[in-house]
């Protein structure tokens, strides 16, 4: 904290010492009373909702990224010509896609 000096009379500039100085010795006994209270231990606890966030968010990263089975089905499906493609369908998934972009 800059104090301007050249404005300031000498009971002026006695008071912002004094100032200065109660903010420190309060955020020291602040900061004491953190240190207790970090000494007693901390304790967090987790609502339900977000207990079972974090079992989903478990169970999600142990899936695998790509459905292997969706997988087979096409390349079977492409193998014997039997894959088709609906143009319009197509069109219209990726006007929805375009329409999601920001």
């Amino acid at each position: 904290m800059a104090i301007e000096i050249n404005s300031l009379s000498r009971g002026a500039l006695q008071n912002a010492v004094e100032s200065t100085s109660a903010n420190r010795t309060s955020a020291s006994t602040a900061s004491g009373t953190r240190s207790a209270a970090s000494a007693q231990g901390d304790s967090v606890s987790l609502t339900q909702s977000a207990t079972q966030l974090q079992s989903l968010e478990q169970k999600i990263s142990q899936m695998p990224v790509v459905d292997a089975q969706q997988v087979e089905s096409v390349q079977r499906a492409m193998a014997t010509g039997s894959f088709n493609i609906d143009p319009e369908k197509s069109a219209e998934n990726l006007l929805f896609m375009e329409r999601a972009l920001p």
